[in-house]
């Protein structure tokens, strides 16, 4: 095996544009190099770099390449909502590509989304394995992105947690945690992945974020089985809000943890784990907690990966949980199908009917019992047809990871460092911003290179 080499760009600081950041390259021998990507040569599997530590462009065989590292930063784009389609998985493997966009189109061959990264992608309906509808609140944090703005308790960052791919994983059992400006009604979420048994406390409204147990806030403490949650004030200690059984805890190794908050004294809160409602507490005033530390702490050593952290605006309306509405499951087994498709809105009704058309966020619907109009905020998931068709693996088929999550399998056309152009037989021909992308996967269909990629991932054990 070929010694380690790293070639670093001394004028990094001197790019001008997230464009033009460098690039890092990593080799299955754990070669490691940075440069400028000026062209990949899908042809004759040569990529070419330009580096000042290098004489001239250097001219580099892809056949070996894992990945290619990227430091642009994605775009913020304001909208009432957001759509993710999921596509169906290619054969024998276990990967979802997920695109996210404006929901602008959807009839019974396609869905169009308006995105950012790639303008309007028309999909091919039977392709779409799920469309879910999120509301686009104002988003106060989403992360993690590096280590800025984090702490630790004992000062030391570096020497407990690591940053990688949009995720923080701990070395030991001293807690992270950062400021964060979080609104009246707000919504915060993480996802979060162990080995063996979950032990860890999420501490949020702390108004210390430099010690693992403040005297005041809340403190949702995981075990293998069981969820508890307390609320601290300096006058009162450990005042229990809830505490809930959680069966199958032993079984899974990860799950998404969403906190429903609402702090007014006629509020309605909840924690949920995935879609599931574990715990709610209402009649609490929580505008006399003016902290804003959001803490994650383990209470083990072992390893605890967390991503997908957000807080953002909420409306104050609880989701229903997958499993607390009979009435509705007594719709699901006993109801005959009826025509049209199935809407499900973020309140838990269901409309079943015929899009019409979708004008201005509003989704015009044709039922049985008349039309009717649905912000698209107020949407929670389209039920798709379980049309049997299948995505094929392509040649040249690269997989990029979006910042904020998921990613998209491309058979690459051409890259040259601003944009990639490439096609899938989900969407046709496409021209992606690069920007859209934290990283590029290589040669992802080659097993033999199975080793080397899991063994440099930080996200996978």
């Amino acid at each position: 095996m070929k010694a380690l080499l790293t070639l670093s760009l001394l004028f990094a600081p001197l790019l001008s544009s997230a464009e033009e950041a460098p690039s890092t390259l990593l080799f299955s021998d754990k070669t490691r190099m940075s440069g400028q990507v000026i062209d990949v040569n899908c042809e004759k599997n040569i990529l070419t770099l330009n580096s000042p530590s290098l004489q001239g462009n250097a001219a580099l065989r892809t056949a070996d390449l894992l990945e290619m590292s990227l430091r642009g930063k994605s775009e913020d784009i304001e909208s009432d909502h957001y759509a993710l389609a999921t596509i169906k998985g290619h054969h024998n493997d276990h990967h979802r590509d997920t695109l996210r966009g404006r929901l602008v189109h959807l009839d019974e061959n396609t869905i169009t989304l308006d995105t950012w990264y790639a303008g309007e992608l028309t999909l091919k309906r039977s392709l779409v394995h799920a469309l879910d509808i999120f509301s686009q609140s104002p988003t106060f944090y989403t992360g993690p992105n590096g280590p800025e703005g984090w702490v630790t308790s004992n000062g030391k960052l570096d020497d407990n947690w690591t940053f990688k791919n949009r995720t923080i994983t701990s070395k030991t059992q001293y807690g992270i945690a950062r400021k964060v400006d979080i609104p009246e009604r707000a919504k915060i979420t993480v996802t979060a992945r162990w080995k063996s048994s979950p032990y860890f406390r999420i501490l949020f409204l702390s108004k210390d974020g430099k010690v693992d147990y403040p005297i005041s806030g809340y403190s949702l403490a995981v075990s293998q089985n069981r969820l508890n949650l307390h609320r601290n004030t300096p006058n009162q200690r450990n005042n229990d809000i809830f505490s809930e059984a959680i069966e199958n805890m032993r079984e899974i190794e990860k799950t998404t943890i969403t906190i429903y908050l609402d702090r007014t004294k006629e509020g309605s809160s909840a924690v949920y784990l995935d879609d599931k409602r574990i715990g709610t507490w209402t009649d609490v005033d929580d505008t006399t907690l003016e902290g804003e530390w959001l803490h994650f702490v383990p209470n083990r050593s072992s390893s605890l990966k967390l991503s997908n952290i957000s807080v953002s605006q909420w409306d104050g309306s609880l989701p229903v949980s997958i499993d607390d509405d009979p009435a509705e499951q007594d719709l699901e087994t006993n109801t005959p199908k009826l025509e049209g498709q199935e809407i499900r809105l973020a309140n838990g009704d269901i409309v079943i009917g015929d899009i019409k058309n979708i004008d201005k966020d509003l989704v015009h619907l044709g039922t049985s019992f008349g039309e009717v109009s649905v912000p698209l905020r107020n949407m929670k998931s389209i039920m798709l047809s379980e049309v049997e068709d299948e995505d094929r693996m392509e040649v040249n088929d690269v997989r990029a990871w979006f910042h904020e999550g998921g990613y998209v399998t491309i058979k690459l056309k051409s890259f040259d460092g601003k944009t990639i152009k490439g096609y899938s037989q989900v969407y046709g021909d496409a021209e992606f911003k690069v920007n859209a992308f934290s990283r590029i996967q290589f040669n992802i269909w080659d097993r033999n290179l199975d080793p080397a990629r899991i063994s440099g991932e930080s996200d996978d054990w």
